[in-house]
């Protein structure tokens, strides 16, 4: 019977479970991650120790400065890269940690989750048989270095730390939220954790969760349907060519997804900076006939797939997760109605006809019936959509919708 070891712990992970277990589980366990400003100005700073390992001799001071260094111990079950490792190359190494910030006014100069990280880095060192008695933090911010003792406490705190996060992770119990804290403002995974909301929850606190503040995303897809036309990757950029001429170029970022129509050839560079990027490449015939999807490893949460599958199989629970779409469905036609109709008076009955159509979608309790309400809604709503829409002049259409119809559609709503 083959035994499975238990995975290396990042020794970002540890910084993270210092500053919140939570937010160590979400990342480390769940494999969840979203980006904000803060996390793509760090990637930015580390850009040059993050690049391939590399070694130079200071001939002032005969230091060796080592950067981005992977070093891991089966031991202390923690693996690292270290930005930088300065040493005489014999007996003494110290490990230089890069933050985007400015140093804090606090003592010793570096919060707790860093000094515990920078310690782990040490202990690293010292199983590889060199001598690390303090680290040095690099503050991009302020541009200055600070000097963190790893003293007994210090590195007590590490053990702690490290021995804490993976008891958490064989517990398999996702830790509660943190109460009203200001760490949660900043933090890059709100959105995912939802601090307030769940504690709010779980404990039926009066006091009303703060409300989230979502950016827009202004992406939008690009479709090339140019006959032999070639996508690839410039800088940030990606440029469409036919026959070699290019023919247009728009920021990635800007990207939701990649849609090609026809014999379109995209670059392997291309192809797997939009995979990192997490931006699909959806691929069609000439005709708009789907082949299929090119996308990234995606989403790594195996709790959540598990509890997903599990639900699929469960009876009562698909039943309410389709009566909840299939109502809040109804609401948003009843709203985008109620909002856009040009005749007030003559849409008031079919407002009446969703509203109660809504209410019948929470009291079913079978899937076949729920379906009917939901195509009897659908019916309704498209029955005043031409009353949404503005139509000037003599040759504007007509937006009338009477049945779905396809290939070719016979009306300009299908």
């Amino acid at each position: 019977m083959e035994i499975m070891e238990t995975p290396l712990i990042p020794v970002r992970m540890v910084n993270e479970y210092v500053y919140c277990p939570r937010l160590a589980y979400l990342m480390w366990v769940q494999q969840e991650w979203a980006d904000s400003d803060a996390t793509v100005e760090g990637r930015y700073h580390h850009r040059n120790v993050d690049r391939s390992p590399k070694e130079r001799l200071n001939e002032e001071d005969r230091l060796i400065h080592a950067r981005s260094i992977t070093l891991s111990s089966k031991g202390l079950g923690i693996i690292a890269k270290l930005d930088l490792v300065e040493g005489d190359g014999e007996e003494r190494a110290t490990p230089v940690e890069y933050k985007r910030g400015k140093r804090p006014h606090v003592t010793k100069g570096a919060y707790e989750p860093e000094q515990v990280q920078l310690c782990a880095q040490g202990l690293l060192l010292e199983e590889q048989g060199y001598k690390s008695e303090q680290g040095e933090i690099w503050f991009h911010g302020s541009r200055e270095r600070v000097t963190i003792s790893f003293d007994t406490y210090l590195r007590g705190q590490t053990h702690a730390a490290i021995t804490g996060l993976r008891a958490l992770a064989e517990g398999g119990v996702i830790p509660e939220p943190l109460e009203n804290s200001p760490k949660c403002n900043g933090c890059s995974l709100a959105g995912i954790c939802l601090p307030d909301e769940i504690y709010h929850l779980l404990h039926g606190d009066a006091q009303p969760p703060r409300p989230l503040s979502v950016a827009r995303d202004y992406a939008m897809p690009l479709y090339v349907q140019a006959y032999h036309a070639k996508v690839r990757k410039s800088g940030e950029r990606l440029c469409v060519e036919v026959d070699d001429q290019k023919t247009r170029s728009v920021p990635i970022g800007e990207v939701s997804q990649l849609v090609l129509m026809g014999n379109i050839y995209v670059t392997t560079p291309c192809m797997g900076h939009l995979m990192q990027r997490g931006i699909p490449i959806s691929w069609h015939s000439y005709g708009g006939w789907f082949y299929g999807h090119t996308q990234g490893v995606g989403h790594k949460n195996v709790e959540l797939r598990t509890a997903q599958y599990g639900a699929s199989f469960d009876e009562k629970r698909c039943i309410e997760i389709a009566q909840r779409l299939v109502f809040t469905k109804i609401l948003n036609c009843r709203t985008l109605l109620r909002r856009n109709h040009r005749d007030k008076a003559a849409v008031k009955p079919l407002l009446k006809e969703l509203k109660r159509a809504a209410k019948q979608a929470t009291r079913c309790h079978d899937l076949q019936q729920l379906l009917g309400i939901e195509g009897n809604a659908a019916a309704i709503y498209f029955r005043a959509f031409d009353g949404m829409l503005k139509t000037t002049g003599e040759n504007a259409p007509e937006f009338h919708f009477e049945k779905r119809n396809r290939r070719p559609p016979k009306d300009p709503v299908n």
